[in-house]
């Protein structure tokens, strides 16, 4: 169990870093750095020149850095996925006895064989907004499974974990809502990206300082749930610190790690309405929301496991 815990967490990790690049993908502008799918510009490399492309492939279309920002994305892509494969083989050759192994073990392949196509019809769309998001969503969502397989191997692995702790009876609802909170807080996320994207299309010569302003109602329900979303991590986090007994050291590594990035937001948050959309720090804001999920889901199997046991 010790080798396929280890195994778990590192394709989690790859997954998160490969959350982070898609980020980057988007904000930088390079989702369509190779704009056919599965190959680039019709090669199965990029191009290194302007000679290199094929005759039916517009040269205006061609940008060295974007096309290899692209590329390395789904080189990564395909690691990861190869990653998830070996997992799901693994769990089904020797955990077969352990639902809560297999079955998103299972579950997590098939999305991501559904990702690979999804992502190449995001090619062909040419970055249709909603097929974007739903690609976002997916990526979130195998990643949390990846975050419970990893807890649920350490809890095979560890039995007695939480053996001692006793949490508030309420925490457990509240976990639930927070994680509900937070997947909403990301669609609204994907919801304001596609308003930013939108209105540059509309007004190409707005200044970025002055994008937020024209978005409508979103701007400011985004902002209002994340406060919302803040104020219970902090609260849940504080009652797993202070109001629980024994809490384990996974509960402990969950509740502050879960404060932290609630705060993380709301910096990124501030410097993204005050500084005019940096595009690093989009593709940051982004990249924690992700692990926000994923830590929340954490939490919310510690505070479960001694009733499931």
């Amino acid at each position: 169990m010790k080798a396929f815990r280890r195994f778990a967490i590192f394709t989690t990790a790859a997954t998160y870093f490969l959350i982070f690049l898609g980020g980057l993908v988007r904000v930088s502008g390079a989702g369509l750095g190779c704009p056919d799918w599965p190959k680039c510009f019709g090669r199965w490399f990029p191009p290194i020149s302007y000679r290199h492309l094929p005759p039916e492939f517009d040269p205006n279309l061609f940008n060295f850095s974007l096309a290899w920002i692209e590329f390395g994305n789904r080189l990564v892509g395909l690691l990861v996925g190869f990653l998830i494969a070996v997992l799901a083989v693994w769990a089904i050759a020797k955990y077969r006895h352990a639902p809560k192994i297999l079955v998103p073990s299972i579950i997590a392949v098939l999305l991501v064989a559904f990702q690979g196509w999804q992502g190449g019809q995001v090619v062909l769309s040419e970055l249709a907004p909603f097929l974007v998001s739903i690609h976002l969503i997916i990526a979130f969502i195998i990643a949390g499974l990846m975050v419970y397989i990893s807890q649920q191997a350490y809890y095979l692995e560890f039995q007695d974990t939480e053996k001692e702790a006793v949490y508030p009876g309420w925490i457990k609802n509240a976990t639930w809502l927070l994680w509900l909170m937070v997947i909403g807080q990301v669609i609204f996320g994907t919801r304001i990206r596609e308003a930013i994207e939108t209105t540059i299309e509309q007004f190409p010569l707005v200044a970025s300082s002055e994008i937020i302003g024209k978005l409508g109602y979103v701007k400011y329900l985004h902002p209002l749930w994340g406060v919302a979303v803040v104020v219970l991590t902090w609260i849940i986090s504080y009652s797993i610190l202070k109001k629980s007994r024994a809490p384990s050291p996974l509960a402990w590594q969950s509740a502050w790690t879960m404060a932290g990035l609630a705060l993380l937001q709301i910096v990124f948050g501030l410097v993204m309405i005050f500084s005019g959309l940096p595009e690093v720090v989009q593709a940051l804001h982004l990249w924690i929301a992700g692990l926000m999920t994923g830590m929340v889901l954490i939490a919310l199997a510690v505070v479960a496991h001694k009733k499931e046991r």
